[in-house]
């Protein structure tokens, strides 16, 4: 694994007195802009220190405020996942170098989790048996992400030790949920609830691993070791990505002391819309449909192109550089499908938009492309992506059992007409 200096004074924060001498203010002037919500600060993990947002600052020292069309700014401290240009590092390990070497799902989760050596994911697999047998045949053919709901919401039930927030605790209902969610979900008549994938180039000890058990429930296709690794990837790289929209929600859910399964829900209700976890079923119509039409994704992508809304597949909120995680995805992409004559169809895609315009492609263009390759229904990047932010959720709500309860209470403005 690659490692990466843990300082909270890195890159991307600076100390009160760094952004006095950037800005050439004085240190109290600094604070002001804070009280006026030009600058917003983290307290670091000592309690004390105020950090701030490097780019936030640059923006302020070019003499323009960030323009952020009303959005609410919430800041966290938190020693899980570090986001920025020069790479995902998850507790001070470059993720797409740890995947890329060789990393799985599981072994990512034991890393969010701080799991200790004698309980890791790989040591629990076996040991912990198949999932409640739920039975999910009158909901085959729903939407999956409503599938993974029920199947949270029954293993909540089932669970009588469920209000136990210790880290062990947490982490065994996660391995569970986990395992339920990856065995509950079908898209195919033809899969029984609760049954094991037989597939016979995989490895029977790897038979209760999640991306085994999603691959045999998502598409009837018979996989290489490759593919199942290219989806194993996809769960590794999406496990967490700092304080996303369901991430924070899941935190929000668990600074109120939320059971671990009532925050999963939390992070699921946040995934309900297209923006969030869901384009990489965009990217997928638009593979499908430029295939339909003869391979020619050019009209498709005309049809597709909003001025007020990025290309799905393409641009970041984050990332001013390319997604790392796309080209860690596509290259076991193409390793899984390189006779596959579709993948023509999926770079004409990233090249067309090349050509006309300077968004660069993030993971969901690579997601999107495994389900279409893989053969699976257009909205299973949306349950892969739910699947594998769980182990991050849960890792952010162990993070904030530890903090005050209920210190997430924003206040509301009424601009409503007076009582009368």
């Amino acid at each position: 694994m690659g490692g990466h200096p843990t300082a909270e004074f890195g890159s991307g924060r600076l100390t009160a007195l760094e952004v006095a001498e950037l800005l050439g203010v004085k240190r109290e002037t600094v604070y002001a802009y804070v009280s006026r919500g030009i600058l917003h600060r983290v307290l670091a993990m000592d309690g004390r220190t105020s950090l701030f947002d490097r780019a936030e600052v640059e923006e302020l020292r070019r003499g323009r405020r960030p323009d952020r069309d009303g959005e609410m700014r919430t800041m966290l401290a938190t020693r899980l996942t570090r986001v920025s240009d020069d790479g995902l590092w998850i507790r001070g390990h470059d993720l797409i170098e740890m995947v890329s070497g060789g990393a799985g799902f599981g072994q990512v989760a034991d890393l969010l989790w701080n799991s200790p050596q004698d309980e890791t994911w790989d040591r629990r697999l076996e040991a912990s048996g198949p999932p409640n047998a739920i039975d999910m045949a009158p909901w085959v053919g729903a939407p999956l992400l409503d599938q993974l709901r029920m199947v949270v919401a029954a293993e909540s039930a089932a669970d009588p030790l469920r209000g136990d927030l210790s880290d062990r605790s947490v982490r065994a209902a996660g391995r569970r949920a986990l395992l339920s969610m990856a065995t509950g979900i079908s898209a195919r008549d033809s899969v029984p609830t609760g049954a094991s994938p037989k597939n016979t180039s995989v490895d029977s000890r790897r038979e209760l691993d999640p991306a085994t058990l999603m691959w045999a429930r998502l598409t009837s296709t018979q996989p290489t070791p490759e593919q199942l690794r290219a989806v194993d990837m996809a769960l590794a790289l999406l496990a967490d990505h700092g304080l996303a929209a369901s991430t924070f929600a899941a935190r929000v859910a668990a600074s109120v002391r939320a059971d671990p399964y009532s925050v999963i829900g939390a992070g699921l209700g946040a995934l309900g819309g297209p923006l969030h976890g869901a384009a990489s079923m965009a990217v997928h119509r638009l593979y499908a449909s430029a295939s339909a039409t003869g391979g020619d994704p050019a009209p498709i992508i005309g049809e597709m192109l909003q001025p007020d809304r990025p290309l799905p597949g393409f641009g970041h909120s984050v990332y001013r550089t390319q997604d790392p995680r796309y080209s860690a995805l596509m290259t076991q992409i193409v390793t899984g499908w390189s006779d596959d004559p579709r993948l023509r169809t999926v770079f004409r895609v990233r090249d067309i938009v090349a050509e006309r315009s300077d968004a660069l492609a993030n993971v969901d263009l690579a997601l999107g492309a495994l389900t279409y390759l893989a053969a699976m229904p257009v909205d299973a990047g949306e349950a892969i992506f739910a699947v594998a932010r769980t182990a991050g959720w849960l890792a952010h709500a162990m993070e904030e059992y530890t903090e005050r309860p209920l210190r997430f209470r924003p206040k509301a403005s009424y601009l409503g007409e007076e009582p009368q």
